[in-house]
């Protein structure tokens, strides 16, 4: 109803600096009918009474953006961001943050939901019934307590987070990247975990090592039990083989129909069954993680205290109410469960549910303490013995367990087991977090921390070198002169560009790769060890950037170019959607922003980061002043040599002729591609000869820079094909061009969702470079239709050249056997590629033909 448009930011994005997690909801009133006048009160009248809200705005565009992301983020919580963008007349954005994903866009669904029941007079859901929901969402999706205890710890070191394959929580980058399920981490034994979900392989191994632990006999079958409850003598308890989280298991057995029982409970869990000798005492839970004790907690079954009034189920209800409970692990405490355990146990006692305890008397409603039933925990950290910290420390090395959880039955911890009978009951492997952060009494621990130290030394961050590039011309190009140069100096590199997605020498994935999962496809790698990405503006539109920072951030260039498509309407509005990149970039990291292009060097303003620029022109005025003032530069001299400034003395690399890429210094336009990245690789720590070596090794051609001048010889021509897709890039290639005196046939074309002028001008450009011109269309006419773009291409050849001939052959293949069959020999046929690869393959094919 409220919206035609909905995108999601991942990253950082166009729209806040200071939030990542966005959702933009786009409103427009030229696709979705205004809400009538007289329904309007209704909406604004419903916030007024029910949230004493006030929308500031006058327009009831904007204002019902602004009810409804106000009311989406009071689903969430109170603390989400939100705010209105107006970009231009009668298009507006709401910007919506969010914690969890579907969570908010369940807020917002149910937000619009409340809207449209004010409009059509019906009675919304009411406030708390939406507030559930979006609360179920949340849990249902939002990370455990445990894994987000992980997470916060990691973020606090600047490791970067991510959800892997089959959510799977990735910590850091690349080669660098380590992986943890709760608290189970990348280093955890398979082996160890083995054994410690075998509570009878514990026991060996615990006893092998003369550790203390109960005595017991594993059973299969019930007519055991007695022979079993002779040897080892009242009070017994019966648990699983394998369970966990103390389900089915049955403590303080005093006689055989108990014993049965026990026995045929946890046999529903697995068999064989569990029969120990109970030990007497309280309930411990001992962290140790790195095989260092670092916190410990006394546990408690769920119980209620009786106000000589209520009964068990009643003080049980009145006490889930209290706000530290909540349903699973959502809160500091769970809320108890009244189920069949609870009754058997009360009964064990004399009570049942409806039983009224007297004031101040304390029932336990089971028997085991675990915090998934209700039982609450108490920091001891502080009191546990010495002895007892060594034993724990002991058992972590003797299971082999980097993380585990140590439960312990003593009558004291202040004491050492051996001198009032405690033993070791069980070991846990991913033992949970959430008992030591928030403990119901005692003092908290930050025990996620050396998790994270023991995966992450000090000054490991996880991350690995990030250099991201963006621009209207040139970024795949300089992506992958930057992706070779790292390369050569010895690092794995995985890169994105228009073409794929590549990691060492293989391409993994061919297409269009320069957005924001292709980013994380790269970084998720674990052979990675350093990554190129290209950004493109698409990507960043459609939801940011698929990093949270960078080292570098290269921006080759701003010109006009898909202007008029998801309301971005001038060069200014794309420069603000390019500078998401630079601005992404770490304090201690550099911005390498091209001097002589307007748009781009005002981003230096922008950015939090050191600057650098680059320009093919020594003399450039802002070059000169950056460098007076002590800035870093590379750039080139008039004899085309590259030079770095490094603050205080210039450092000569190569001349330009020397580097392939530049065809002999006649391709200008490479130039402005070749001086960032050889300034990116210094700045990456990569030694000048490296560069130089690296950068003269680069061979263009159509594998290694497809669309990019790809030159063939066919049939006596010299065939050309290039991405030259808008103005700006159709001037660079005319500048290369114009180095060639022999004559020019042009096959163009020119994507359908460029703005009229943008046609017109693309068509006086290829006036300005060709002797003949066949237009041929795109495979993707992007919304507009054949005669139009002819149309509009001839107006601006017309423009240049009156009366100039052109042919329309809507087909690249037939356009290129027209042109190759009728140009003069020895003269160039330059074709414009909408798609480098496919167009690549076409004039590849034709050249075999001709050879036969």
């Amino acid at each position: 109803m409220i919206t035609n448009e909905i995108r999601i930011m991942r990253g950082p994005n166009m729209w806040s600096r200071s939030h990542h997690k966005l959702i933009i909801i786009k409103y427009d009133h030229f696709t979705i009918p205004e809400i009538s006048p007289e329904k309007q009160p209704l909406v604004s009248g419903y916030f007024r009474s029910s949230h004493n809200f006030e929308s500031a705005y006058d327009e009831f565009g904007p204002c019902i953006l602004d009810y409804t992301s106000h009311l989406a983020s009071v689903l969430q919580g109170s603390s989400m961001h939100h705010h209105i963008v107006i970009p231009s007349p009668g298009i507006f954005y709401g910007v919506l943050e969010y914690e969890i994903e579907e969570a908010g866009l369940e807020s917002l669904k149910l937000a619009s939901e409340i809207i449209k029941s004010l409009c059509n007079s019906e009675i919304p859901i009411s406030l708390s019934e939406a507030q559930q929901q979006v609360k179920s969402v949340h849990l249902n999706y939002c990370e455990g307590p445990t894994t987000a205890m992980i997470i916060e710890a990691a973020e606090k070191r600047n490791i970067p987070v991510s959800k892997g394959p089959a959510g799977f929580t990735i910590l850091g980058h690349g080669k660098n990247q380590k992986r943890i399920s709760a608290a189970i981490s990348q280093h955890t034994s398979c082996i160890s975990v083995d054994i410690a979900c075998d509570k009878d392989y514990t026991k060996k191994f615990l006893e092998s090592a003369y550790l203390p632990v109960p005595d017991g006999r594993l059973a299969e079958h019930e007519s055991e039990l007695l022979l079993i409850a002779e040897h080892l003598g009242y009070p017994l308890v019966t648990k699983p083989f394998n369970g966990n989280h103390g389900r089915n298991v049955t403590c303080g057995i005093k006689n055989f129909e108990e014993l049965l029982f026990g026995f045929r409970s946890a046999a529903e869990i697995s068999k064989p069954v569990i029969i120990e000798k109970e030990i007497i005492g309280c309930d411990y839970r001992m962290l140790v993680i790195g095989n260092k004790f670092i916190a410990a907690s006394l546990r408690q079954p769920a119980s209620v205290i009786g106000d000589g009034l209520s009964t068990i189920s009643e003080l049980a209800e009145a006490e889930n109410l209290n706000p530290l409970r909540g349903d699973g692990h959502e809160n500091v405490l769970t809320k108890i469960s009244l189920d069949s355990v609870t009754e058997q146990h009360l009964q064990k006692h004399g009570l049942h549910l409806h039983s009224v305890p007297a004031k101040g008397q304390q029932i336990f409603l089971r028997s085991t303490a675990n915090l998934s039933t209700g039982g609450t925990a108490e920091d001891v950290t502080d009191i546990v013995h010495p002895s007892n910290i060594l034993l724990a420390e002991k058992v972590s090395r003797v299971i082999g367990l980097d993380i585990c959880g140590i439960d312990i039955i003593s009558a004291d911890i202040t004491r050492p087991l051996a001198e009032n009978g405690g033993a070791i009951i069980e070991v846990n492997a991913a033992p949970g977090l959430r008992m030591h952060k928030y403990p119901a009494k005692g003092e908290p621990r930050e025990v996620g921390e050396p998790i994270i130290d023991l995966m992450f030394p000090k000054g490991d961050n996880g991350r690995i070198p990030i250099v991201a590039i963006t621009g209207t011309n040139g970024k795949t190009t300089t992506t992958r002169l930057m992706a070779h140069t790292a390369a050569y100096a010895g690092y794995t590199v995985g890169f994105s560009s228009t073409d794929g997605i590549y990691v060492g020498d293989e391409r993994i994935k061919i297409g269009d790769c320069s957005g924001p999962q292709s980013a994380r496809t790269i970084l998720q790698d674990a052979t990675v060890d350093f990554a190129v990405l290209e950004c493109a503006r698409g990507g960043i539109i459609r939801s940011g950037l698929g990093f949270d920072q960078c080292d570098i951030a290269i921006v080759t260039n701003v010109a006009a170019d898909h202007l008029g498509l998801k309301d971005i309407y001038t060069v200014e509005d794309l420069a603000n959607v390019k500078a998401v990149v630079p601005c992404a970039v770490k304090k201690d990291g550099w911005a390498i922003l091209n001097a002589g292009d307007e748009h781009t060097y005002g981003m230096k303003d922008k950015v939090k980061c050191q600057v650098a620029l680059f320009c093919s022109d020594e003399n450039n005025s802002r070059l000169q002043e950056h460098m007076k003032n002590g800035g870093i530069a590379v750039y080139t001299d008039r004899l085309l040599n590259i030079f770095i400034y490094d603050g205080t003395h210039k450092i000569f690399v190569f001349n330009v002729t020397e580097a392939p890429i530049t065809r002999n210094g006649r391709a200008e336009f490479m130039i402005e591609n070749l001086l960032p990245v050889v300034l990116a690789a210094y700045l990456s720590g990569i030694q000048t000869e490296e560069i130089t070596l690296a950068l003269k090794s680069f061979i263009p051609n159509a594998e290694q820079t497809p669309g990019r001048i790809n030159e063939f010889e066919i049939n006596g021509l010299n065939v050309i094909v290039d991405y030259a897709h808008n103005a700006h890039g159709l001037n660079a290639l005319a500048g290369y061009l114009k180095h060639i005196p022999e004559k020019k046939f042009g096959i163009i074309t020119v994507p359908g969702d460029r703005r009229d002028n943008d046609i017109i001008e693309f068509g006086q450009i290829a006036a300005s470079m060709y002797d003949d011109i066949v237009i041929k269309f795109d495979r993707d006419p992007r919304g507009r239709s054949e005669e139009s773009t002819v149309e509009l291409l001839a107006q601006g050849i017309q423009n240049i050249k009156p009366g100039l001939e052109y042919k329309v052959i809507p087909d690249t293949q037939s356009a290129i056997h027209f042109a190759i069959d009728t140009a003069e020999k020895g003269s160039y046929v330059v074709i414009c590629a909408d798609n480098a690869i496919h167009t690549l393959k076409i004039v590849q094919n034709i050249a075999l033909l001709y050879q036969d």
